[in-house]
C-alpha cells in the first residue's frame, strides 16, 4: 500500500462497529467515501455473523503479530 493513496478517516469505533438488536450480527459502517468521478460518496455497510467475526479476528491477530518488531535472537549459553 502506498501511503499517498490512503485517505485518513475520522470515526469512533463505537460508531463504526455496532451489534444488531437480535445480537446475531455485527455491523461495520464506514463513513461516506468520496470517489473521483462520482457525484455522491459511497456508503459502505457490511453485516458479519459470529463465524465471520471469529475468522476476521484470527486473521487480524496474525497480521498484528507481523507488524511487531522481531524478537531478539536468544543468547548462546555454554
Amino acid at each position: 500500500m502506498n501511503p499517498k493513496d490512503m485517505m485518513p478517516v475520522e470515526i469512533s469505533d463505537q460508531t463504526m462497529w455496532t451489534l444488531s438488536s437480535d445480537r446475531k450480527t455485527v455491523r461495520l459502517a464506514l463513513p461516506p467515501l468520496p470517489l473521483a468521478g462520482m457525484a455522491e460518496p459511497i456508503r459502505a455497510i457490511m453485516d458479519f455473523d459470529a463465524e465471520t467475526v471469529d475468522a476476521m479476528l484470527e486473521r487480524l491477530t496474525i497480521l498484528r503479530g507481523q507488524m511487531l518488531p522481531p524478537l531478539p535472537a536468544p543468547r548462546k549459553r555454554n
